[in-house]
């Protein structure tokens, strides 16, 4: 009976670790949409800013799939990463926001992406919240860009076996991403690039 149970969770970790890797990227034609027009919006103001480089991370998605697209605005490419949310915004899918420091949630909106740095999660990009309301106190609130293990197709087979997944791991209101992708993101954003966050919940 044991032997059997244990086989069971096997199976049931060996079909998750299948699925995954064969989920379409996914974000929603209505973050992109919000993303662009956010860009635009701010763009009217700034008519300096020329933008190589645009990131939409769609919230309205669960944890295991790669919900951010960083987009290259002169080719149209693409490319998907996994990206956490904040501890209190949710557990497998983030619905709930905030601005107010130490809420430890993920905040929505326009972000203009600042310097590289390296700091207590390694390398990792500043940011400017460029709404107000949604993430004004992004900058005071220490929400940057970095990478972390638990972004990763282990922690979701992780949890998954202790049936608190599938998901990955949650950071304090940071866009967390695997460390095995940050390079390749510092390198795109780095000059002069946005990110814009949007969830159904505004």
């Amino acid at each position: 009976m044991i032997k059997a149970l244990g086989f069971s969770i096997f199976l049931l970790v060996l079909l998750t670790a299948t699925a995954l890797l064969y989920l379409p990227e996914k974000v929603s034609p209505q973050a992109y949409s919000g993303a662009f027009a956010s860009l635009e919006a701010y763009r009217s103001t700034h008519p300096t800013e020329n933008p190589r480089y645009l990131a939409v991370v769609d919230y309205s998605k669960p944890s295991y799939l790669k919900r951010m697209a960083v987009i290259d605005l002169k080719t149209g490419k693409q490319s998907y990463y996994r990206v956490a949310h904040g501890k209190n915004s949710g557990v497998l899918y983030a619905n709930r926001f905030s601005n107010t420091p130490e809420s430890n949630m993920s905040s929505l909106g326009l972000y203009k992406v600042l310097e590289a740095y390296f700091g207590d999660h390694g390398k990792a990009m500043r940011l400017e919240g460029l709404e107000q309301r949604l993430n004004g106190n992004a900058f005071s609130r220490d929400i940057v860009l970095h990478s972390a293990d638990y972004v990763s197709l282990s922690y979701i087979l992780l949890n998954t076996l202790t049936f608190e997944g599938p998901r990955i791991g949650r950071s304090n209101g940071c866009f967390v991403v695997h460390p095995g992708d940050i390079d390749e993101i510092i390198e795109k954003l780095r000059e002069g690039g946005f990110l814009f966050a949007w969830s159904t919940t505004q």
